[in-house]
């Protein structure tokens, strides 16, 4: 019985040295590490830095170069991300990572990401057809589809617009690139269609020189092209009359409702009617017994 105790006990000391040892083994080997781990994040701190500099940099080196916005802006984030990923590899060469085994890992990562993000590859493309095609440049007006807004940026996968009620819409890139785009601020100039409708008792003649005043009394109006007025439909209710003027871009959006204003005032004054919708009912016929 005694003997038996005797072995569980020197068994439960080696066990306890050899416990005791790994530990010691382990804690030796994490301080003669720790130098190599604080130059490993002393480093990344550094690079950190640098990128954020050398970003900068490249940002007022574009824009000494006049290099538009657009362009400007994905390329500052392309280079961000170069930088970043050239940084994570030094910092993992200096903790003893085999520069192979970082590359196998970079591979192998760079493939299942690729194949998990599809969509941002195409988007990252859809970026490089915007950067390399210019359909628009910051601070353009564009309408994609049901969105429309001004340009604030193109960064590596998304557009950025701003809507007129200060809303901020992000397209992918690969929407942008593949889809119709109208981009109302590339010529400069716009036309400007407004209709308003008048009953058929008016006489259009009269009607189409006080709109025509209305139009030409505008300040944002452009004299060339010249403005017209043109019957663009005889509908249900009314003749339809429509002001053709072209404005600059910034006035696109308010010279509609300036001249609404214009012309509903003239057209008061001038005593013509702007119909609306009206509805005739008729009795039906009395019959013999209520005659």
């Amino acid at each position: 019985m005694e003997s038996q105790i005797e072995a569980q006990l020197e068994a439960g000391q080696e066990a306890l040295a050899q416990t005791t040892g790994l530990i010691a083994g382990m804690w030796q080997k994490l301080i003669d590490f720790l130098p190599t781990l604080i130059l490993s994040l002393i480093v990344f701190l550094i690079g950190m830095l640098l990128a954020g500099c050398i970003n900068k940099m490249i940002g007022h080196t574009m824009s000494r170069a006049k290099i538009n916005a657009t362009a400007s802006g994905f390329g500052k984030s392309l280079i961000r991300i170069l930088l970043y990923t050239l940084l994570i590899i030094i910092c993992l060469s200096i903790l003893g990572v085999p520069m192979a085994s970082i590359v196998a890992v970079v591979g192998a990562a760079g493939l299942a990401i690729g194949l998990a993000l599809q969509n941002s590859l195409s988007n990252l493309a859809g970026g490089f057809i915007i950067l390399f095609a210019k359909p628009f440049e910051s601070g353009d007006y564009i309408m994609i589809g049901t969105d429309a807004g001004f340009v604030k940026e193109v960064s590596i996968l998304y557009t950025t617009l701003v809507t007129l009620d200060n809303r901020t819409v992000y397209l992918p890139n690969s929407l942008v690139a593949s889809g119709a785009l109208q981009n109302l601020s590339q010529n400069g100039t716009l036309r400007v269609s407004v209709p308003v409708t008048v009953s058929y008792q008016t006489d259009l003649s009269v009607a189409k020189d006080i709109m025509m005043e209305a139009v030409q009394s505008l300040a944002v109006t452009k004299k060339e092209p010249q403005p017209s007025i043109a019957v663009t439909e005889l509908g249900a209710n009314g003749v339809t009359l429509t002001a053709l003027f072209w404005v600059d871009q910034s006035d696109y959006f308010g010279a509609p409702s300036k001249l609404l204003e214009s012309v509903k005032a003239s057209f008061d004054e001038a005593g013509i009617e702007i119909p609306y919708p009206q509805l005739s009912i008729n009795s039906p016929a009395k019959s013999r017994h209520e005659q």
